[in-house]
C-alpha cells in the first residue's frame, strides 16, 4: 500500500486525538447575522432613504415616467415613521424637489417647491414642472411641513 507524507501526517495527526473542526457556519449565528442586516435595512428605509418609480408626466422634463428616483428622508430630519418629525435640521430650498403626502390622502407626490406665492408659514407650494398635466398645490393646497417625506434625486440610467 502507498501512502503520501500528506495522507501520512494527516493519519499521524488524526490518530493522535485531534478532531477535523467543521468548517460550516452555525444555524445561530448565520440567523443572527441575518436579523441584523433586515434591522439595519428596515431602520435605514423607515428613517434614512427610499427608492420610488415616477408614474405620470407630471414633472417632465425634470422626471419622466419610469425614472427611477432616490428618496433622501434624512435630507429635513428624522421622521417619525407615523408622520411627522421628531427633529427638523432643515427646510426645503426653492426649486428644490421633494416627495411628499398629499393633504388629505396617504396618496405620495414628486413635486417641486415654489417659495414665492401665498404658502402659509411651515407649507409650501409644491408644483409640477408640466403645468399643463401636473396636479398639484394649485388643485390641493400649500402642503404642511410635516408632509413631506424627503428630497428627490434621480439617479442615472444604465
Amino acid at each position: 500500500m502507498k501512502i503520501t507524507i500528506g495522507e501520512s501526517l494527516k493519519r499521524e495527526f488524526l490518530d493522535s486525538g485531534h478532531q477535523r473542526k467543521e468548517t460550516r457556519p452555525r444555524p445561530a449565528r448565520v440567523s443572527l447575522v441575518l436579523a441584523i442586516v433586515i434591522a439595519t435595512l428596515i431602520v435605514l428605509r423607515t428613517f434614512v432613504a427610499d427608492f420610488a418609480v415616477v408614474q405620470g408626466r407630471s414633472m417632465l422634463p425634470s422626471l419622466g415616467s419610469g425614472d427611477i428616483v432616490f428618496i433622501f428622508k434624512g435630507a429635513y430630519g428624522l421622521r417619525n415613521p407615523s408622520g411627522g418629525y421628531f427633529l427638523l435640521w432643515g427646510r426645503p430650498k426653492n426649486h428644490d424637489i421633494v416627495a411628499a403626502i398629499r393633504p388629505g390622502t396617504t396618496k405620495a407626490v414628486i413635486k417641486r417647491v415654489w417659495l414665492e406665492g401665498g404658502a402659509e408659514e411651515d407649507s409650501y407650494l409644491l408644483l409640477g414642472d408640466n403645468k399643463y398635466e401636473s396636479i398639484d398645490s394649485r388643485e390641493f393646497g400649500p402642503v404642511p411641513m410635516n408632509n413631506i417625506l424627503g428630497r428627490v434625486l434621480l439617479l442615472p440610467r444604465l
